[in-house]
């Protein structure tokens, strides 16, 4: 009989499972394996490699080129197969090679263990498959085959005993399921027998202890555990379901964690991969890892690090916690390149004081290194140059991730991270990122906080705070009543300012990354000491590299307005320092973020590279997938961008997507004209959609064409705008069209505002 569920809230399910099985008795251990407390781990500067050069050990001339670019290790992904050929059996010869090579070069190993999903990994001696919650054949091995989960442990254990005192061994990665993120086939992994047989064996009496306990947690009638459904997505206790799969990675990282570190005290890492987003498919909560590496001394690295509603939430977690953070990056092959890349530099800061260092991943040969790996590589000693720590404010941003956890009634994940990003972009300021899984685990109190916005929800942390005392925001805009801005941009979306603040609070030291891929950043910054944590005073803006003051203009909190002009993707560092500007120091006539820029922008099918202060973006994409792949084409005698049908992308909605230029006065404007000349046909038509206060998509007016055959012009109006680029692509607008199944014609946009 069918059974529904009642579950309105999370249990806590019991922290570790009993170990599984014994070591092995093939593990390699070397004489005086370290079995103490872990030492803590230097920070990581380095650059992902395969595990050789195509068969060949990367040699020390290699290894001294990167050594040379001022980086202390490189990480190299290992192989299981070629380690262990068949079970039990080691071949440690090319890897023993290379760390000499390192040991030579004055470099450090850092291997990264892969369990499944990358080149040679599994070994190919284990041939069983995880399933998906669809029935389908998955890529990794089902995660409770507890065989082979003890093959993999040997695995890492066996080799991570043999190295550890060798002086080129710099510390290992673990992962466990597919790649850096936890479950397998775009995290719909689980349903394998081995899984669903740990779920009724293990899981469930350990949560529950009775199946009555089971039946009125959850308002069903069973009479044994294994007739509870091993339930998939939208399904009925599909919740409980998810929690198991939570617990598993928790459970099986803290195992196969202690078990090496009862045979190395070197560094240890944990890599993060995915989005906020993914948690409830690939199990990738943040706070599982922080929790574990707390426990054993590890750094996370944090992968996407160029997204700063991520990083923001990450160096949050890395306070809390008391877990160095280091932060990793995987570079678009797109021309969004270059200014991801600055971003990704720029952010650094936002872990500290515990930041663990920069992955670049991967330098491989490709555009990435020819493009992306000079930036990063220059940058390198000014990021081992900052100190202090990124000023937080006693007012957090928060998010409940119970539904990552099965809870049905937890609040949506899905634009958590994006909205981050846009109330960071919007205010620049140091306000604290909270998960209810942090509260839950004792790391904060959100009682120290003199303010809370909410971001997907008020649960029942929220509701206790308010009843203490604690105000609760309805909107970002309140956030600056609270948390006071530490700098002001004349447009957020082509520069951010990422601040460390010194321990005595008497100076800062800011990065800037000019942030936007096709417009530069002309306009002025106005540093407030406040909003850096700094004491109560006069301060100055000086160029990091020449110690020079900056023009500037004395404002009355302290800081300065400093004018600024910085192209495309580039950085720039600054620093605040006490007192006055010396006499001499250049005074502009005037400095404002406030006013300026075009009232009138626009692009054609012609001209799209930015000059008239809007692009339209994805043309030429042929991802299948994407809603906003565009094609240059012909029709009617004019040249027009076509949206690709349902046909060809495979799904149910097609956009042309739409950056504006941020320094431009309609990118500030509440208010705009749009005007747009497109291609009317029978049955298709669009909607214009735009970014607005809390709603990236805002429906804006529709237009129906004649259908004539004929090009015609339409004009709208759009209320209520906020221009935050929080749409995908980091679009700001995007014209949706009516029926997807049939291509939409553009030829022109134009945008005008009276808002300045």
């Amino acid at each position: 009989m069918p059974h529904t569920s009642k579950r309105s809230g999370r249990r806590t399910a019991p922290l570790l499972a009993a170990a599984i099985v014994a070591a092995s008795a093939c593990l390699v251990s070397p004489a005086g394996a370290a079995t103490g407390s872990a030492t803590g781990a230097p920070k990581l500067w380095a650059t992902q490699l395969q595990f050789d050069d195509n068969g060949t050990p990367w040699s020390v001339a290699q290894f001294q080129a990167i050594k040379a670019k001022g980086m202390n290790s490189v990480e190299i992904n290992m192989p299981w197969t070629q380690i262990e050929p068949s079970k039990g059996t080691f071949d440690f010869s090319e890897l023993d090679t290379e760390l000499a090579n390192a040991t030579a070069a004055g470099i450090r190993i850092v291997p990264i263990f892969w369990q499944a999903g990358w080149r040679g990994s599994p070994a190919a001696w284990i041939t069983d498959t995880e399933t998906t919650s669809t029935g389908g054949t998955g890529i990794a091995p089902p995660w409770w085959n507890l065989t082979e989960q003890q093959d993999y442990f040997d695995y890492v254990t066996a080799t991570v005993a043999h190295i550890t005192h060798n002086p080129g061994y710099g510390g290992s990665i673990l992962n466990y399921g597919r790649l850096d993120a936890q479950w397998s086939d775009n995290g719909d992994g689980g349903w394998a027998t081995a899984d669903i047989d740990y779920f009724h064996q293990h899981w469930l009496p350990q949560t529950y202890r009775t199946i009555a306990r089971f039946n009125s947690a959850n308002g069903t009638a069973y009479t044994s555990f294994d007739q509870v459904p091993a339930a998939t997505p939208g399904q009925p206790l599909a919740g409980v379901y998810q929690d198991f799969r939570q617990w598993s990675v928790l459970d099986t990282y803290d195992r196969l964690t202690a078990a090496v570190r009862k045979v190395s005290s070197g560094p240890l890492y944990y890599y993060f991969g995915g989005h906020i987003s993914n948690a409830p498919d690939i199990g990738n909560l943040p706070d599982v890892f922080f929790t574990l590496a707390r426990k054993y001394n590890l750094t996370i690295i944090e992968d996407a690090a160029q997204s700063p509603g991520l990083t923001l939430t990450f160096g949050s977690l890395a306070n809390a916690y008391h877990v160095k953070l280091a932060q990793e990056w995987t570079a678009p092959v797109d021309a969004e390149m270059p200014a991801q890349a600055v971003q990704w530099i720029s952010n650094y800061g936002m872990g500290l004081p515990y930041g663990g260092g920069e992955d670049f991943f991967i330098h491989d040969g490709t555009s990435k290194d020819v493009i992306a790996y000079p930036i990063y590589t220059a940058a390198l000693s000014q990021l081992q140059g900052l100190k202090g720590s990124y000023p937080q404010q006693p007012v957090a941003v928060y998010f409940d991730y119970s539904k990552a956890w099965g809870n049905p009634d937890g609040g949506s994940l899905s634009n958590v991270e994006n909205e981050i990003t846009a109330l960071w972009s919007r205010h620049q300021s140091g306000f604290t990122v909270v998960t209810s899984d942090e509260v839950k685990n004792h790391a904060v109190d959100l009682g120290k906080f003199r303010a809370v916005l909410p971001l997907n929800g008020e649960d029942a942390n929220v509701t206790a705070y308010q009843k203490s005392g604690g105000t609760v925001l309805t909107n970002g805009d309140q956030l600056t009543q609270y948390a006071p801005a530490y700098a002001d941009l004349s447009s957020a979306h082509a520069l951010q300012v990422v601040p460390t603040t010194a321990s005595d609070h008497r100076s800062a030291q800011l990065v800037l990354a000019e942030i936007n891929p096709y417009f530069r950043y002309d306009g002025a910054v106005v540093l407030h000491p406040a909003g850096l944590n700094l004491a109560a005073g006069r301060y100055h803006a000086v160029d990091a590299a020449t110690g020079k003051a900056l023009p500037q203009v004395a404002e009355p909190d302290g800081g300065a307005c400093v004018p600024l002009s910085l192209v495309t993707a580039t950085l720039a560092e600054w620093k605040l320092l006490p007192g006055p500007a010396p006499a001499g120091t250049p005074v502009p006539a005037s400095c404002s973020t406030t006013a300026g820029g075009a009232t009138t922008i626009g692009a054609t099918a012609d001209s799209n590279d930015g000059s008239s202060g809007v692009v339209f973006q994805n043309v030429g994409a042929t991802g299948a997938g994407a809603d906003g792949n565009l094609t240059t084409t012909t029709i009617g005698g004019q040249s027009a961008y076509q949206t690709w049908t349902t046909a060809q992308t495979g799904v149910g909605s097609a956009n042309a997507y739409l950056q504006l230029d941020p320094g431009s006065a309609v990118a500030r404007g509440a208010t705009v004209t749009l005007t747009v000349t497109y291609w009317s046909q029978a049955g298709q038509g669009f909607t214009a959609q735009y970014d607005a206060t809390d709603n990236p998509y805002q429906n804006g007016p529709t237009v129906t064409g004649s259908g004539s055959g004929s090009w015609q012009t339409a004009t709208l109006t759009l209320t209520g705008a906020q221009f935050d680029e929080a749409q995908n692509l980091q679009a700001d607008l995007r014209l949706a069209a009516t029926d997807p199944s049939l291509p939409l014609y553009i030829h022109s946009v134009q945008l005008s505002t009276g808002d300045q």
